[in-house]
């Protein structure tokens, strides 16, 4: 029997691919092969046309799988995938955030997004652009919509977070589309290496499906069209603070509750009794939440056992903030620091050891700061549902923790702690992340990737396809701009595999080959 490893082996599966690329499927194919042909040689390679190159380029792969076990199993299950013959996306389950057990309301706002799921196709995209300020509960509308027993998505619910209010946080195209494609069961060797034919390949995945998409956080038409598809088992729900010009969808406004769904949801949340012993406080309870669920959420646990004192509202007052600064109050010195300090941190998730490592805390310590901090709901916890100990802000509580730390830093030269900038010594200040100009800070310890993103393969491939991670002792994380990813080096710096091959490269180079696997 032939050896999967062998240079005859690889250069059939080279082969075998190459000669499929009648059909779009094929030219795919023939693009993720050279995708994994550059990860496991650690640089781009052109693609071979006659058989002599065909073989050059086996013998490139051969050079490094022969000492490198990892590389050979990564080799050996991609080509058992091409003498299996071609490996269709898995059918998804659902994906969504958990819901939330009591859901108040919102009767017309779901009525609106079902006939819209089920009107008759006519070739437009099924598409609703579900609109509301923050902690009025626009995200947990369409995933509360998505959770619902249906037989309208029998291939699944998938769910992607597109990074908030603005272009600066926003996620890059190409790390959703991954994201979303992994959903599907696509594997990342089996996706294209291009970005730009992402988008393609996600529509082309999605043709024959019936889905649900949930793009939380979007913030332009322009950040949400990559996504779209016309095929008529496809729903999109677009999730956003305001509704923006430019996407043709049916909007689904979602404001405050009414006073009385208000006291329905504290009453779900408590009981009859707590809610009506609260009966004197009540009122400037509900001025103050101004109908937003979150703001109400979090004010239900204090309805029976009032510690601050009643706040007025003012007709411009934000009731995710003043609810967030409610909570605030109550935390012990230690939490307080720990929410304002990671607040500063441009971080889609993180951690106890990621906390622990950015203040300079304990791990252990740190664990159950963040645990208070998520009971309090100042923190959410993952949006998978799973107890990986991952937490991220919701973007309103974000805010109010930036501006806590602004706060706090005012004054005499203040750091985020109460603490004189200029006692306290440089390594701490840079770990509390104060920006003082000039000062040339150390890297940070860099936080988890968000969540959707599997483990980095050794050898991934980051030469601009898929720079949003760097990888290091197996972990992954997001490459901060102002900090340069091994990976990203210019050839003359970098750590490559090109000495053994200089020969063979030569020979190929000279061969006019096409610049690209795939000919696109």
């Amino acid at each position: 029997m032939l050896d999967p490893t062998s240079v005859a082996a690889i250069s059939a599966v080279l082969g075998a691919v190459g000669s499929g690329m009648a059909n779009e499927a094929g030219k795919w194919a023939w693009e993720s092969t050279g995708g994994v042909v550059r990860r496991i040689v650690g640089r781009e390679v052109p693609a071979p046309v006659a058989p002599e190159e065909r073989d050059d380029v086996a013998r490139m792969v051969y050079e490094q799988i022969r000492t490198n076990q990892q590389l050979a199993a990564s080799w050996s299950a991609f080509a058992s995938r091409v003498h299996g013959g071609p490996n269709p996306a898995r059918a998804a389950q659902s994906h969504l955030p958990a819901s939330i057990r009591f859901f108040t309301d919102r009767k017309e706002a779901m009525k609106q997004l079902q006939r819209e799921a089920t009107r008759r196709a006519d070739g437009r995209p099924r598409l609703a652009l579900v609109h509301g300020p923050n902690g009025m509960g626009s995200s947990a509308l369409a995933v509360h919509f998505g959770s619902r027993p249906t037989r309208l998505y029998p291939d699944g619910q998938i769910y992607a977070d597109l990074g908030g209010g603005g272009a600066g946080s926003a996620r890059d195209a190409g790390t959703v589309l991954r994201t979303l494609l992994r959903q599907l069961g696509v594997r990342d060797e089996e996706m294209p290496t291009a970005t730009d034919r992402l988008g393609e390949f996600f529509r082309h995945c999605a043709a024959d499906r019936k889905l649900l998409v949930v793009l939380d956080h979007a913030h332009s038409a322009a950040q949400v069209r990559p996504f779209l598809t016309s095929a008529p088992g496809v729903f999109t729900i677009v999730v956003a603070r305001t509704p923006f010009p430019g996407l043709d969808a049916v909007r689904v406004p979602v404001g405050p509750l009414t006073d009385k769904d208000a006291v329905r949801l504290l009453t779900d949340i408590t009981d009859k009794s707590t809610v009506a012993a609260a009966r004197a406080t009540l009122p400037s309870l509900l001025a103050r939440c101004g109908g937003s669920p979150y703001a109400l959420r979090a004010a239900a646990d204090r309805l029976c056992a009032p510690t601050l004192p009643p706040r007025q509202a003012t007709p411009d007052s934000d009731p995710v903030h003043g609810a967030a600064e409610d909570s605030y109050q109550l935390l012990t010195p230690e939490s307080a620091k720990l929410y304002r300090l990671m607040a500063l941190r441009s971080w889609p998730a993180f951690d106890a050891a990621t906390a622990g490592r950015a203040t300079g805390q304990d791990p252990a310590v740190t664990a159950q700061l963040l645990a208070d901090l998520a009971d309090r709901m100042l923190l959410e916890r993952s949006r998978s549902g799973t107890d990986n100990g991952r937490y991220h802000y919701r973007p309103g509580v974000r805010a109010h923790a930036e501006a806590t730390a602004i706060r706090e830093e005012q004054g005499r030269g203040l750091g985020p702690d109460g603490v004189q900038t200029e006692q306290r010594p440089r390594r701490e200040r840079i770990a509390h992340g104060d920006r003082h100009p000039g000062l040339k800070m150390d890297p940070p310890p860099l936080p988890l990737a968000p969540e959707g993103d599997p483990p980095v393969q050794l050898g991934r491939d980051h030469g601009g396809n898929d720079g949003d991670q760097c990888i290091g002792n197996s972990h992954r994380y997001p490459v901060a701009e102002q900090y340069e990813c091994p990976a990203r080096r210019k050839p003359d710096t970098a750590t490559t595999h090109d000495e053994p091959h200089k020969g063979r490269d030569e020979r190929v180079k000279g061969a006019r080959l096409p610049a690209r696997w795939g000919g696109h």
